[in-house]
């Protein structure tokens, strides 16, 4: 946060950007169009203090995920009166446990970025080795490992206590790295629970996400990974790209100014989509 995202921040606040921080959306106003189509002109927001305030808009960029569309449309007649956003109410979130172990001496980790599987039925997880990402022994020559592991449609997962989490991620490790591990310490953790706070992309949710422009609202955009694109990135990856081709859209620039294209499918990879699209 202090490396990238506040110097982000003030770069932005320098060049004009006001950010209204604490502040909730409540409602949306919506002006028909003599075209018969819609277009957004307010927000109605309150903030921290319960202080409710109007708010003019020319343009808007929903960057959001599944479950704030989902509260919006079920929230606002006033969206929920298009098809297009009653769609938004079948899109669904899914919960993250993100934990962080710093351990006492240093772990041998095959790769950066691991994902793994098995211990908790339904549970899916990732492993990262912060150390080398973040290069934190070679900066300072600190002794000891950091290591994330996350844990993904994990709601069974989140009522358990700080010690138990703390407990369950060190043996998970043990059983995943071998000796090495079990011989080191935890001498601090991080856990932070994220109740549905992730996209969950279940079969058929594709036809209810958002496109990069409302088809029923003139200057409303979304942005995301939650967003419909062709252009095969995923997670932050994707909600950069899509960040880039709203504001393309919104300053009426092509959609894919400045946007870097995807290696091509290796040949396994292009072999599967063909037989997959065949069996379609």
């Amino acid at each position: 946060g202090k490396v990238i995202f506040d110097p982000w921040v003030k770069t932005m606040e320098k060049a004009g950007v006001t950010f209204l921080c604490n502040t909730r959306v409540t409602g949306f106003q919506i002006d028909n169009q003599p075209d018969g189509r819609a277009r957004m002109t307010g927000l109605e927001c309150t903030d921290s203090s319960g202080k409710a305030s109007n708010l003019e808009v020319d343009d808007v960029i929903f960057a959001v995920g599944a479950k704030a569309l989902n509260t919006f449309v079920r929230l606002s007649p006033e969206l929920a009166s298009f098809r297009e956003f009653r769609g938004f109410a079948n899109l669904r979130g899914t919960s993250v446990l993100a934990t962080r172990l710093f351990l006492d001496h240093n772990v041998t980790i095959p790769y950066t970025a691991n994902a793994c599987w098995g211990f908790d039925k339904g549970v899916g997880m990732t492993m990262f080795d912060i150390s080398a990402i973040h290069g934190l022994g070679a900066m300072d020559g600190a002794e000891g490992s950091v290591i994330e592991v996350d844990y993904y449609h994990a709601s069974n997962l989140l009522v358990m206590s700080y010690a138990d989490i703390v407990s369950k991620v060190k043996s998970d490790l043990d059983n995943i790295l071998g000796p090495d591990c079990k011989a080191a310490t935890v001498v601090d953790a991080a856990v932070v629970r994220l109740p549905d706070a992730v996209n969950w992309y279940s079969p058929g949710s594709y036809s209810d996400m958002p496109d990069h422009q409302s088809s029923s609202v003139t200057n409303l955009f979304f942005a995301g990974d939650i967003v419909r694109t062709r252009h095969g990135s995923w997670s932050q990856e994707k909600a950069f790209v899509t960040g880039m081709q709203a504001a393309n859209l919104l300053l009426h620039r092509p959609i894919n100014r400045g946007v870097l294209p995807l290696a091509r499918d290796e040949a396994h990879v292009k072999l599967g989509r063909e037989i997959l699209s065949s069996f379609r």
